[in-house]
């Protein structure tokens, strides 16, 4: 899981009035051309925590419907994961629960942090993983609601990515797109995203997926031209959640230069997430 923290609210971009309007001609050709950009696609938003917390548990089951009887699958590598096995990655789920409720956050999302749930689960199998993480889930969801929606959406996120490492492992893709994980999992990348942007004064850029609709991440008025991506729901997880290698990410069809965004996926993601999002070596194809 990763640490990403930011702050919710990120600043919203002015989108004023017609470009033919006499003051606008007088702007600078790249705040004119930042409007134009910004003004087709929204800002991006965290969805509530009740709509995080119906997504956390629409994952669980999914999960539990994936591998429950499955004891043969416990033991296969997974390949987004490779030093985990389906069964130590379901402890990890489970072990998030677990630190969750017990407020056990201290070095959260840490190698060590996770390595500790993966290890004190060690002796339980896949099923009795899948119990523990069902008996606790409304105690998950209760203390979600005391946090804010970034934290809440952070752990869907989370959750869904390890749900797509081990149908990957099974060869087993199941649904990629259109339901309420995808819209919160998306929300919480994007927003994340846009905030980095901008801290770090990249230039802005407009992704459309079918969930998300089009959004603006970035300021506009930063934009070198118009830099554009077109993806479904499933490759904008995993690209923009580590899953992606660096040539994956350029050959992606951006519309524009995404050059002098690729620092954002190299550097500045895995500085923030103690290294929990970062592209893998090796191209990941599922």
């Amino acid at each position: 899981m990763t640490n990403t923290e930011f702050q919710e609210g990120s600043p919203r971009s002015h989108i004023s009035r017609s470009p033919l309007s006499q003051d606008q001609d007088h702007r600078p050709t790249g705040q004119v051309t930042g409007d134009l950009h910004a003004r087709h696609a929204r800002l991006p938003r965290l969805l509530p925590v009740c709509d995080a917390a119906a997504a956390y548990h629409l994952v669980y089951r999914r999960v539990d419907a994936l591998i429950r009887d499955r004891a043969q699958v416990a033991e296969l590598t997974v390949p987004a994961c490779p030093a985990w096995t389906i069964r130590q990655t379901v402890a990890h789920l489970a072990g998030i629960a677990q630190d969750i409720v017990s407020s056990n956050m201290e070095g959260k999302a840490g190698d060590s942090w996770t390595q500790a749930q993966v290890d004190r689960l060690a002796g339980h199998s896949i099923d009795e993983l899948l119990d523990l993480w069902g008996r606790i889930i409304d105690d998950v969801s209760t203390t979600l609601a005391l946090g804010s929606e970034g934290s809440a959406c952070q752990l869907v996120f989370d959750a869904i990515s390890h749900e797509h490492d081990i149908r990957g492992a099974l060869s087993e893709p199941g649904s990629r797109t259109g339901d309420l994980v995808f819209e919160v999992a998306l929300g919480f990348l994007t927003t994340m995203g846009d905030q980095f942007i901008r801290h770090a004064r990249m230039p802005a850029f407009r992704l459309t997926t079918p969930t998300l609709g089009s959004v603006q991440l970035g300021d506009p008025h930063t934009a070198q031209g118009q830099i554009a991506l077109s993806i479904s729901d499933f490759e904008a997880l995993r690209a923009f959640g580590g899953r992606r290698s660096l040539r994956q990410l350029l050959a992606l069809p951006w519309q524009g230069d995404p050059t002098e965004l690729l620092p954002a996926f190299t550097h500045l993601l895995p500085a923030v997430s103690n290294d929990g999002i970062r592209p893998p070596d090796d191209d990941l194809v599922e």
